[in-house]
């Protein structure tokens, strides 16, 4: 099972920390929620489209930031979820409400420990046009099994997140089972909800999206088994792999055996729902403590699947290695190794910086060093994608020693832990927030880098923190997670 604070494995990218910036455009983009979801305008909102990620439905994107750590009603580690709202000149800090167990609508009580906001993804599971957001609190005890976990929906309205909630569980609470320590969401059955799939000790629960989900207690949920799993769920992650129009689940499981490898596999989608059996050949993995990021990087209509690999050979193997997307699955036999001058990092999160219709990669470096050899700083680097899978012409890095973004780059910031692309503008362009969630002695941060001509600027960027949402600060971890179509 994921392990929240692991440390970065080595990734070739080529690209300094401190290398210049440059700019980036495009006017339509993929959100990396899915191959058929594009960024409209503000105005598409009012003719029934939706920007993945917007709340109220009104052309901008919204953002959640876990805090799992955050202290609610005196309660240690209870956590919370700081949400902000987009706006014409990005997100709106003005306008924000702090998601957590004491909140009007929401089931349960924060108890010490719960570590609600542990995993945070969004969806529109009712299908009503207004983005909901999916909270895990991976360490809630039911009854008397200790850290079983439970996941709590929170429906979207015109006014943004509604006092309309509903919280659950495993249909068996186990102990340890961290239920929704892993999240991803997908249409897995086409009928325009979304589905959501959550890690439940060794098995994958799905609960499908409905039009009445709100009026259910407890929805049904339906359980598979990821490919090559025994020993728990590592990462969950959605996609169309085979181009047929279905989300399929990726998954990351850990094998039953003692020296941590995994298993990279694809459960398809289809008119019922997730199968049981896998889409082509599963992969065998080094270490089942790496990503399975899903996007189109070679813009032929089928996702594709980049995991790192790093130390696979030794410790000077570090690589990223793509697996394209193919109607029969993933293409096993001919994977597309990257082969760039080395530099630390993990594969976070694949979507079109640059809106020429080929997914890039963002790379998070939580152990870059900051000026004077601190450790741990953190960095990101966004690696373009092309009809000839990445390459680092163009690529981008920035850290908050990046100049024209706020903050300054200090030890153990872990800047990069987690990303979020979406629309935050409305410009129909992809813009980033990069969780640091070290940052002031743990209290958390999160960095947004906004959309320029050709790709992601420093102008116009911020850095908020737990006090500009009006959300408790002390050691709140806030920018652990954050929004998106699966967690980190």
């Amino acid at each position: 099972m994921r392990n929240r604070t692991r440390g970065a494995v080595g990734v070739a990218i080529g690209v300094a920390v401190t290398a210049a910036v440059a700019a980036g455009a495009g006017a339509v983009v993929s959100s990396g929620d899915g191959p058929d979801q594009k960024r409209p305008s503000p105005a598409a909102a009012t003719a029934g489209k939706t920007t993945p990620g917007d709340i109220d439905h009104d052309g901008y994107a919204d953002l959640g930031v876990g805090a799992p750590d955050g202290t609610v009603s005196g309660k240690s580690k209870a956590g919370y979820v700081g949400v902000t709202y987009g706006a014409e000149d990005g997100v709106d800090t003005g306008r924000h409400s702090t998601l957590s167990q004491a909140s009007a609508g929401v089931p349960g009580t924060p108890e010490a420990g719960d570590h609600f906001g542990s995993a945070v993804v969004r969806g529109d599971v009712d299908g009503d046009g207004y983005g909901d957001l999916i909270v895990a609190a991976n360490h809630e005890a039911i009854g008397d099994a200790k850290r079983a976990g439970s996941v709590t929906v929170v429906f979207g309205s015109k006014d943004g997140l509604s006092d309309d909630a509903i919280a659950f569980h495993a249909p068996k609470a186990t102990a340890y089972a961290l239920f929704g320590d892993t999240m991803a969401v997908g249409d897995y059955n086409h009928d325009g909800r979304d589905d959501i799939a959550i890690s439940d000790g060794t098995e994958v629960q799905v609960v499908n999206g409905a039009a009445n989900l709100r009026e259910t207690a407890t929805p049904k949920m339906s359980g598979v088994t990821p490919p090559g799993g025994g020993a728990g769920v590592e990462h969950l992650s959605s996609g169309d792999i085979d181009g047929d129009g279905f989300a399929d689940l990726v998954t990351v499981a850990y094998q039953d055996d003692p020296a941590d490898e995994g298993t990279l596999g694809v459960l398809p989608g289809s008119p019922t729902g997730l199968k049981s059996t896998s889409l082509g050949e599963d992969v065998p993995l080094p270490f089942a403590s790496y990503r399975a990021v899903v996007g189109d990087i070679n813009g032929d209509g089928k996702d594709d699947v980049v995991t790192d690999t790093g130390f696979e050979d030794g410790p000077d193997d570090a690589r990223l290695r793509t697996y394209p997307g193919t109607a029969t699955g993933l293409d096993t036999a001919h994977p597309v190794n990257w082969t760039g001058k080395r530099q630390n990092g993990m594969a976070s999160r694949l979507t079109d910086i640059d809106g020429d219709g080929h997914d890039d990669l963002v790379v998070g470096d939580t152990g870059a060093e900051a000026p004077g050899g601190y450790n741990d700083a953190g960095a990101i680097t966004v690696l373009k994608g092309t009809e000839d899978w990445l390459t680092d012409a163009g690529a981008q890095t920035f850290s908050l020693d990046t100049e024209g973004v706020p903050g300054e780059m200090a030890g153990n910031d872990k800047f990069g832990e987690a990303v979020s692309p979406a629309d935050y503008n409305g410009d129909g362009k992809p813009d980033l927030a990069v969780g640091v969630p070290n940052r002031t002695e743990g209290a958390g941060a999160v960095a947004l880098l906004y959309a320029g001509a050709d790709g992601l600027t420093a102008e116009g960027s911020a850095l908020i923190g737990p006090s500009d949402l009006g959300s408790p600060a002390d050691d709140a971890a806030f920018g652990l997670e954050l929004s998106g179509p699966a967690t980190k």
